[in-house]
């Protein structure tokens, strides 16, 4: 059994950054993140890490969830083409390079960095896919700094709004009205915090989102309260749009590495076949695990 979340590993910008304003801006162009996208080899991930048993592409859930926008969404800004994310990147001004080949900052200020940050002790091996990353974006002339760090130490710098791009999986996504903590800007915590605080308290905190971003979080909003075939129809163009707009680049997803396994020992009765696992879902006590027993 598999998760029907779209990544088991994904690189998630922080949209409201702001300590490095360079940094900044580049990460709230739209064109950036495509060509972030564009220049990871997901094949040379999945065969690595996962053994060639996910499915390299973007952040949208399963094909049979009812919210997938469409199949041709697996695939947006979610291939390798190196030609075309070069392209972009020197289009936004990012053309002159160092002797390393490393692309120069446009405020000329040398070389441009950037930190993605891992957890380190995870299910995921989120520290060595992003080095792996880090080797793959030296082909688009991108320096990314890996750094790994504590859980909790992530959490509270997500939510300072310190954390440049971050690795995580986007687990109970594919539960879009229930868990949209990793679709769009809604908890601090899960980055963005300053969109995902105007978010939460109605525009009297935080700051504004770009349009795209608000279309999002108001259609959000409406699908609680229309009939089950319009929240479906906003459901598909939420994710549409998230994938289009890449708030986080999709790696891997689709298998075993998140919410994938379920084990028990064959003596043990009252295994569901299908057990539900998400984090809306309180794993594993939506099993009745009270109903367990042992055999004689």
């Amino acid at each position: 059994d598999t998760a029907d979340c779209g990544a088991d590993m994904g690189i998630k910008f922080n949209l409201s950054y702001e300590a490095d304003p360079e940094i900044g801006r580049l990460f709230r162009t739209t064109d950036f993140r495509r060509a972030l996208a564009l220049g990871i080899d997901r094949d040379q991930i999945n065969e690595t890490f996962w053994l060639g048993t996910g499915t390299p592409g973007s952040v949208v859930p399963r094909e049979t969830n009812k919210y997938n926008p469409g199949p041709e969404y697996r695939t947006r800004w979610a291939t390798y083409d190196l030609k075309q994310a070069n392209e972009m990147l020197d289009k936004l001004g990012l053309s002159q390079k160092d002797a390393e080949g490393y692309r120069q900052r446009t405020d000329g200020k040398g070389r441009l960095s950037l930190v993605v940050t891992t957890w380190g002790g995870q299910f995921v091996q989120f520290t060595q896919i992003a080095e792996m990353i880090r080797e793959q974006y030296k082909k688009i002339g991108i320096d990314l700094q890996v750094q790994e760090i504590e859980r909790s130490l992530g959490q509270r710098r997500n939510a300072g709004n310190e954390t440049q791009i971050w690795a995580w999986q986007n687990d109970g996504s594919d539960h879009l009205y229930t868990f949209p903590n990793h679709v769009f800007p809604y908890l601090g915590v899960d980055g963005s915090p300053h969109y995902a605080e105007w978010f939460q308290t109605n525009g009297e905190q935080g700051k504004e989102p770009p349009d795209w971003l608000k279309d999002v979080m108001q259609k959000f909003k409406r699908a609680f309260g229309v009939p089950e075939a319009e929240q479906v129809k906003l459901g598909k163009e939420i994710w549409a749009t998230m994938a289009d707009n890449i708030m986080t680049i999709g790696v891997v997803g689709l298998g075993a590495a998140t919410l994938g396994v379920r084990i028990a020992k064959n003596n043990v009765g009252n295994q569901p076949s299908r057990q539900y696992n998400s984090p809306d879902g309180k794993t594993p006590a939506a099993s009745r695990t009270m109903t367990f027993y042992f055999k004689s």
